[in-house]
């Protein structure tokens, strides 16, 4: 006959195991969740300054008023990244 304890015991102690399991799943993946927030933030960050320094370039060599169509279509790019990123 077992004892009313060590029934006890053995059920708290599997659940707990189990918590810890599912627990530690869901900390992986918001640690993917976060590594993948942060990938798309230096992506977007990198596109930005390229397209700042292509603006740049442009205006240095072809003058503002030529490049003034560049500048907006760069603007609309930058969004478009910034709201894709919050849509992932």
């Amino acid at each position: 006959m077992h004892s009313p304890f060590k029934t006890s015991f053995a059920f708290v102690f599997t659940a707990l195991l189990g918590l810890i399991i599912s627990s530690r799943s869901i900390a992986d993946e918001a640690i993917k969740s976060q590594a993948k927030e942060t990938s798309n933030d230096i992506a977007r960050g990198t596109k930005k300054a390229g397209r700042a320094v292509k603006e740049k370039t442009c205006e240095l060599v072809n003058g503002k008023m030529e490049c003034a169509a560049q500048k907006l279509k760069h603007g609309v790019q930058n969004t478009a990244d910034k709201v894709e990123d919050a849509v992932d």
